[in-house]
Formats: C-alpha cells, sequence, structure tokens
C-alpha cells in the first residue's frame, strides 16, 4: 500500500467516524464533532502554511523543499487537502501526462491537454494501441485518469478522451448487441448485382 493510499484510507476514516458521531442521538454530540473538526483542519492548515512561508524566506534551498513538498506523495495530498500546493492545476497536470510519458510509449500510447476550463474541468486526448476488443486502449485509459485524479483531485473533473483507432478497423467484426437487433445482417448484406432480367 502506497503512502497516498494509506492517507486515502485515513482520510475515510475521519470521514466515518464523523458520520457515526454526526448520527448520534444527541444532534449536539453531532455538532461538537463537526466543529472539533473543522477547529483541527484551521489549526493545522495555518500551522503547515507558515510552516511553507518560513521555507520561502530562506530563498532558494527552501524553494527546492517546496518544490520536494509539492512533489513527495504524502505530502502532496496534505497540501491538496488545506488548498496549500505550490503548485496549480495545469502544472500538477502537465507533470502527470510527462511522468506518464514512459508507461505511454511502451503501450504504443500518447496522451497531451486539450483544455483546463475556468471552473477546473481537465479535458485529456488520448491515442492508444488497441487490440480488436479494445482492452490494451481502456487499461492505458485507465492508468492515465489514475495519474490525474493523484496528480489533481482538486480538479472539478477530468475527462480523457479516447481518440483511438482499433486497429482491426473496417472489420467484419460483429457484436452481440447488433446480431440480436438484425442491424448485422442489414450492414453485411451484399447487394445484388441485377440481372438484365431482373
Amino acid at each position: 500500500m502506497t503512502k497516498q493510499d494509506e492517507f486515502q484510507q485515513k482520510a475515510k476514516s475521519i470521514e466515518t467516524l464523523v458520520a457515526k458521531l454526526e448520527g448520534a442521538a444527541d444532534p449536539a454530540v453531532g455538532s461538537a464533532a463537526r466543529d472539533l473538526v473543522q477547529e483541527l483542519m484551521e489549526l493545522h492548515g495555518a500551522g503547515i502554511e507558515r510552516m511553507l512561508e518560513i521555507a520561502h524566506e530562506a530563498g532558494d534551498p527552501g524553494m527546492a523543499i517546496i518544490d520536494r513538498f509539492g512533489r513527495d506523495e504524502l505530502v502532496r495530498s496534505v497540501l491538496l487537502l488545506y488548498g496549500l500546493h505550490p503548485d496549480d492545476l495545469h502544472t500538477r497536470v502537465i507533470r502527470a501526462l510527462e511522468s506518464a510519458q514512459p508507461f505511454l510509449k511502451s503501450n504504443g500510447a500518447s496522451a497531451e491537454l486539450v483544455s483546463i476550463g475556468e471552473g477546473g474541468e481537465v479535458r485529456v486526448s488520448l491515442e492508444a494501441k488497441s487490440s480488436g476488443c479494445g482492452a490494451g486502449a481502456s487499461s492505458v485509459k485507465a492508468r492515465i485518469e489514475a495519474a490525474l485524479h493523484d496528480a489533481a483531485p482538486d480538479a472539478a473533473s477530468i475527462l480523457v478522451e479516447d481518440r483511438s483507432t482499433p486497429s482491426l478497423a473496417g472489420s467484419a467484426f460483429v457484436s452481440i448487441a447488433e446480431l440480436q437487433s438484425g442491424q448485422a445482417m442489414a450492414a453485411l448484406a451484399v447487394p445484388r448485382v441485377q440481372r438484365s432480367g431482373d
């Protein structure tokens, strides 16, 4: 289990505990739980922000440390949670795509950022080799989506548009759904050549 996975697991555990307290028979208990979590978040957030300020004041060595914070799997998650990550959304998405380049190349694929909307909607274009059933392309797409979600959990949405063309384009493969609907027979039917006497 990675540090990122552990962080997510602990965050979910905290959410579960707060939800249990909110479901208590006494509404004051749920309210106190929310207030406690809010106060802790504000205290920790202020402390982390001050740590970043102190590092920033140290000049280039401090900036190098802040950069390392932004790239560290666990610290990055905490900084994102508090809205203190040193890199903006665009930079993090680009870095995630750059980091994925060896994986993409090894799978004969490429991905590029199409746009990031004003509301934080991320659109990425993916082109991947596909085996006849498209399994290769779908696994590459899933891996890129996971990398983007990891780097940019604060994105409003992440859309990876698969622009791959199957290697068997134009083949006579017919899906079961098409066979059941009868569309396949119409699509595969060879027009009869009219004979002069018909």
